[in-house]
């Protein structure tokens, strides 16, 4: 979806968060885009509350005229929604092109981190990855099952491999017939770990443990479900300063992650624009009060047992924040935001 703005730049977006872009200009636009959104909402036939999001625009596809002309114009409310706000936020002071501060401001990397944590609205171009926790999650439920299928065919011709590839596959016919049967099941794991070491032996094959593998998905199903993350780095140089952000799939503009990949690649190799609020900002000296320490001044004898057992639960928390940290907490120089929009900016 391209977007013509003021600023002389078309904006290719992949991401945008209609919802929150709606209420956004809601607030600083007085809600007018708002009630016309509604009105040709109502006029379409909806009498929907929910605002025009990205199925509805698709879902219009195909209808009579009517529906037509009225795609046409809630694509154009849509398309200048955007720009809409980011034009706002700049006039009323509270968006910063993090890329023209650093640039032009004259500063040093040490002085602009000190001004990072008044941002509010920001917006930053620069190299980028997504990290998609549920891909990451199905390439290593399947990595040994790839593994035997590409090393496997490298050495096809091998009578030895041939034979336990034969056995393989006849044992797992079997199973899908009678998928109870231990007796099956415990000859087909020893056969696949003898021809996982005739791969390791003769192509330098890597298999990873079974037990690994399930560690891992307990412990991404636990602290990172569901999670696709962006990261962003504006600046060449000093690029251990990230900006970081979790998305939803219900955003992406073009329905699935899997798009992004066959298109920009979860590493894109042109760099991309990201809009949104700071949400986390650490500093180098973490500077918060913890909400623990009101139990510093009490010897746990002076406790009531209601006193203790909150102390006790809420130090459970806390022990979370630790594995947190593995997953997408910002630590410094790193900030993150709620992200609004990504896009591809050409100017022109």
């Amino acid at each position: 979806m391209y977007i013509l703005t003021e600023m002389n730049s078309i904006k290719d977006l992949i991401y945008f968060d209609y919802d929150k872009a709606k209420s956004l200009n809601s607030q600083l636009n007085d809600g007018l885009l708002s009630r016309l959104t509604k009105t040709i909402e109502e006029e379409s036939g909806d009498n929907s509350e929910i605002g025009i999001d990205i199925k509805i625009l698709k879902a219009k596809v195909g209808g009579n005229g009517k529906d037509k002309n009225i795609k046409t114009e809630t694509i154009e409310i849509y398309h200048e929604l955007l720009n809409q706000i980011e034009t706002s936020l700049f006039k009323k002071g509270i968006l910063t092109d993090i890329n023209d501060k650093f640039e032009n401001d004259g500063k040093s990397f040490n002085d602009f981190l000190q001004e990072v944590p008044s941002f509010k609205y920001i917006k930053a171009t620069g190299w980028s990855t997504f990290e998609d926790f549920e891909r990451f999650k199905r390439i290593m439920s399947n990595f040994n099952e790839i593994q035997r299928l590409i090393y496997g065919s490298a050495i096809k011709n091998n009578p030895e491999i041939k034979k336990q590839k034969e056995q393989i596959n006849e044992l797992k016919r079997d199973l899908k017939k009678n998928p109870n049967s231990q007796k099956e099941l415990i000859r087909l794991i020893a056969i696949e770990k003898n021809f996982d070491k005739q791969l390791e032996s003769q192509v330098n094959a890597n298999f990873l443990d079974e037990t690994f593998i399930e560690g891992v998905q307990i412990f991404l199903d636990t602290f990172s479900a569901h999670r696709l993350n962006f990261r962003l780095a504006p600046f060449d140089i000093f690029n251990d300063f990230q900006i970081l952000a979790n998305l939803k799939n219900e955003y992406l503009v073009n329905g699935s992650f899997d798009d992004i990949i066959y298109t920009y690649g979860s590493r894109p190799n042109i760099k991309l624009s990201v809009f949104g609020i700071i949400t986390s900002c650490p500093q180098k000296k973490d500077n918060r009060k913890d909400l623990n320490d009101e139990y510093l001044g009490y010897d746990d004898s002076e406790l009531e047992d209601s006193e203790l057992f909150i102390k006790a639960f809420r130090n459970v928390f806390s022990s979370f924040q630790g594995f947190e940290k593995f997953f997408f907490v910002p630590s410094y120089p790193k900030i993150s935001i709620s992200p609004i929009a990504i896009y591809q900016e050409i100017i022109y």
